[in-house]
């Protein structure tokens, strides 16, 4: 996702240091990419494996990157990440938001490709849509998964989906942010309300 560069901030004057382990307390992560893509974490402590590559931020971690001009904000209360293949989860409550979506889950994982991009998996989750032209937009799956360069949320599993007057119970159901429409559903069953 972003990679460039990585600041690692303490308000600690003598952090914790061995051989393979950094521990620092009020900390904060930084990374700038290209196309202006930045990521920034902090959290009350951090612990910084040098071997494996990998960060851990644990208590209270809040969280800003920016992908194709858009903001993103998560909090959670531990997330860790692999900074070699830029990938970032948390198995806790998670919240999720952009100006126009909110997303609450119990776990994420942000993941990016080549040829998919930025893709943000959420387990037995929430989806409510901000701002929307119309009256109601939320939605519920085990899996949401989020496309954000495509405008496009994937829920799988037991999903429902509440648009007005109508739910919409699915296996899989696929969500046009930009549209504000399901462009797919699979064994769907609507129910008028």
């Amino acid at each position: 996702m972003l990679a460039n560069a990585c600041f690692v901030n303490s308000g600690q004057e003598n952090p914790f240091y061995s051989k393979d382990m950094i521990q620092l307390k009020n900390s904060s992560y930084e990374t700038h990419g290209i196309n202006d893509e930045k990521l920034f974490l902090k959290s009350k402590e951090a612990k910084l494996n040098l071997k494996q590559q990998e960060i851990y931020l644990l208590g209270d971690v809040i969280g800003q990157f920016s992908f194709d001009e858009e903001n993103f904000r998560i909090m959670t209360e531990n997330l860790t990440g692999n900074l070699l293949n830029n990938t970032f989860f948390s198995k806790e409550r998670v919240i999720f938001e952009t100006s126009d979506i909110k997303i609450t889950s119990f776990g994420m994982q942000i993941l990016q490709n080549k040829t998919e991009g930025v893709k943000i998996i959420f387990s037995n989750a929430n989806f409510n849509k901000i701002n929307s032209k119309s009256k109601l937009h939320e939605g519920k799956a085990n899996k949401i998964e989020l496309f954000p360069s495509k405008d496009l949320i994937f829920m799988q599993g037991e999903a429902e989906f509440l648009e007005n007057n109508m739910k919409i119970i699915s296996e899989e159901i696929y969500y046009d942010l930009s549209e504000e429409r399901i462009t797919k559903s699979v064994k769907a069953k609507i129910i008028n309300l």
